[in-house]
């Protein structure tokens, strides 16, 4: 049994006086390629983190619904027939918005005692909510036997999210923390709404997250990106609908030279690079050609620095030094909306003088950078099932 499962079922125990009916487990997602494209109809490659956040649920003989979380060390409550938003319950809010959408359904909520613990770094952008809301939704379908289908439960997490939190979101991080298999990559098409899993060479190569600790700041250059683009796309449709970035060449956006801002044309331009970049990766990963596939995320690292604008003096700091590091391939900013980790692909021997590198890196900035290698995971399961 997993030991971090062993550690949520003690916890239930210690905090309620009994062990916990349903446990569900969801993965941390990381980005490889296609950050910020989504919104442009783009395509992702992914991996499900080693990280995970694990949910345990049992029944209460009344109608609250306590929610304990481990690494906040909160704990907050909740009316099962009343499930509304409230500020003051931050993280609780997640677990309720996807209990609000069973409700939704005709599920009748009934008392819960829940406990949360993982170690999904937050704020880096490694879909920690995303996983709470996944872990949720296949906790409760248990718990409650509604017998809702994957793409169903995606769906309520998604929603919990968007619609209870009003948090704007794409699809592709809910299907990969979904679809994700072991040492395996995620490819999603946003557009078509279809997925399909990558092999990652079986030896050799590790990918790993280095959390910068770079408070999250990136939030309105991200915002200011998109609306270039969104600007770059009216301009390119002449008014008429129907396309999207992708459907565009690098061709288009130097015939628009004087009439498109040259920031929305230089953004625009990361979009339509990035997705060819992506294209060609996959092809590389095919052929297990990992120091390419290295190269294309230098690419893509200085096309979101110099072209998107997402990065910042101490991202690129992190990833110059990883670049030069023996054993390690590529390595690129991660975390889309916060902008705040650097993705390194390379062997294991490549993260032994991380340490050397992240001393130098707290004496210049200040902060104290953490690494974590792993190989892809599994995504979102039914860790513990209820007993017939």
């Amino acid at each position: 049994m997993d030991p971090k499962l062993l550690t949520c079922r003690d916890l239930h125990v210690q905090e309620y006086g009994s062990p916990p009916t349903v446990v569900a487990s969801a993965p941390g997602k990381v980005g490889i390629f296609g950050d910020y494209t989504e919104f442009a109809q783009g395509i992702t490659l992914s991996a499900a983190t080693s990280f995970r956040v694990w949910v345990s649920v049992s029944a209460r003989p009344d109608h609250v619904v306590k929610f304990f979380s481990r690494e906040y060390n909160e704990r907050k409550k909740a009316v099962a027939t009343s499930m509304k938003y409230r500020k003051e319950d931050r993280w609780a809010n997640l677990p309720k918005g996807v209990l609000a959408g069973f409700a939704a359904l005709g599920v009748a909520l009934t008392g819960l005692d829940m406990v949360v613990c993982g170690d999904v770094p937050q704020s880096i952008g490694l879909g920690s909510s995303q996983a709470l809301c996944l872990a949720s939704a296949f906790a409760f379908n248990e718990f409650f036997q509604v017998g809702l289908s994957t793409e169903a439960l995606t769906n309520l997490a998604y929603q919990a999210e968007a619609q209870f939190l009003g948090v704007p979101l794409g699809q592709s991080a809910g299907k990969t923390l979904v679809s994700a298999v072991e040492n395996h990559l995620f490819w999603y098409d946003s557009r078509r709404g279809e997925g399909v899993n990558l092999p990652f060479p079986d030896t050799g190569w590790e990918l790993a997250v280095i959390n910068s600790r770079v408070p999250p700041s990136s939030s309105e250059s991200v915002r200011a990106a998109r609306e270039a683009c969104e600007l770059c796309l009216k301009l390119l449709n002449d008014g008429k609908n129907g396309k999207s970035l992708r459907d565009y060449s690098k061709s288009d956006l130097r015939d628009g030279v004087g009439t498109l801002p040259e920031s929305a044309r230089r953004r625009s331009l990361h979009i339509i690079d990035e997705l060819v970049r992506l294209q060609e990766a996959v092809e590389f990963l095919k052929t297990q050609d990992m120091a390419s596939v290295g190269r294309l995320m230098h690419r893509s690292h200085e096309s979101l620095r110099d072209l998107f604008e997402v990065s910042c003096p101490e991202i690129d700091w992190l990833v110059k030094r990883l670049q030069d590091a023996d054993g390690l391939v590529g390595a690129r900013l991660t975390g889309e909306e916060t902008g705040s980790s650097v993705l390194a692909l390379g062997k294991p021997s490549a993260w032994v003088k991380f340490r050397t590198l992240a001393e130098e890196y707290e004496r210049i900035f200040g902060f104290k950078a953490e690494l974590t290698s792993f190989r892809p995971s599994s995504g979102a399961r039914l860790d513990q099932p209820r007993s017939s």
